[in-house]
């Protein structure tokens, strides 16, 4: 198995406060005493994520859409939040597909995706998955990822512990076949580059391309794909595997057209250029995350001090899936 570890002793970083929506929630075995419940908007708090999609680049300087799977939010009170079996890909469904494209679709097996907090009060974010990407457009398995793994854990607010780790990466090669390839090591990445695959979007009709993948840990918590409501606090670790894929679009013709005028371009138009404009080589940006997860504590948080109750607040029942 190959693993990236990762102990951050760390100051205090941005605070970000929001509400969470309800969800369904797992509880630990039932404590000695009536647990006080953790402060909503300062936690501690973890979150997990199974996967998630987004078109940074249409290829004309425009943002294209996104695709944020189900997020588990840690409840208020010791207990797991875990994902539902019902998520077995990316898209989903009819939405999803219309928002990241038809091209793309990552199949998702044997999931276990959870974020919990301790009776100790310490948060944890775990994800567990096999990941298969493929172009169906190209009919391409582009890669896969066998019992990938991911978690964040927030045991004070002078230690975090983050890992990464997974059995086999297989990438496609430039014969279109798959091969294993080594994880990155940490701090590393994988490159490889002019593979025989295009976007999750679709292209223009003539149009050809190839693609570049580069594959690391995530290291920093603003590298995730997430929700709003998914925040950090004073004190944040994060992991996650990152795929970022630049996709190199060119005419199978002659004719080349030019990138489109500023002001031009609407959101409707992400997947082609204006019409009557000219195209041009160009290079649609597609990030993925998988396993995104994160914990979050204050910047005063001990273990087992019951870190920032709110003794006027109900023990939740439900929090939460956003």
């Amino acid at each position: 198995m190959s693993r990236v570890v990762s102990t951050v002793r760390t100051a205090a970083v941005a605070s970000a406060v929001v509400t969470l929506a309800a969800g369904s929630v797992v509880f630990g075995p039932p404590a000695a005493a009536e647990p006080q419940p953790v402060d909503a908007e300062t936690g501690p708090v973890a979150f997990a994520n199974v996967a998630s999609l987004s078109v940074t680049d249409d290829g004309y300087g425009r943002p294209g859409g996104s695709v944020i799977s189900e997020t588990q939010r840690s409840p208020l009170t010791p207990g797991t939040s875990r994902l539902g079996e019902s998520r077995t890909a990316l898209p989903n469904s009819e939405g999803e597909r219309a928002a990241m494209g038809p091209n793309y679709r990552l199949d998702i097996e044997h999931h276990d995706v959870g974020a919990g907090l301790a009776p100790s009060g310490v948060p944890e974010a775990t994800a567990r998955a096999d990941f298969t990407l493929i172009d169906l457009a190209n009919e391409v398995t582009v890669l896969t990822m066998h019992r990938a793994a991911t978690s964040a854990l927030c045991t004070s607010a002078v230690t975090q512990e983050t890992d990464a780790s997974a059995v086999r990466l297989s990438l496609v090669n430039g014969d279109g076949e798959l091969q294993p390839v080594a994880l990155p090591k940490d701090g590393g990445e994988v490159v490889v580059e002019d593979l025989p695959f295009g976007a999750s979007v679709e292209l223009g009709e003539g149009e050809e391309a190839t693609s570049d993948v580069r594959i690391r840990q995530v290291g920093r918590f603003d590298e995730l794909l997430r929700q709003d409501q998914w925040r950090d606090g004073e004190v944040t670790a994060a992991s996650g595997w990152l795929i970022e894929i630049d996709t190199h679009v060119r005419s199978g013709g002659n004719e080349r057209l030019a990138p489109p005028l500023p002001g031009e371009a609407t959101p409707q138009e992400s997947d082609s250029p204006p019409e009557g404009q000219r195209q041009v080589p160009r290079t649609i940006e597609t990030t993925l995350v998988l396993g995104g997860v994160s914990c979050s504590v204050p910047r005063d948080f001990a273990p087992g001090g019951g870190g920032h109750a709110e003794p006027a607040a109900p023990a939740p029942s439900v929090p939460v899936t956003i």
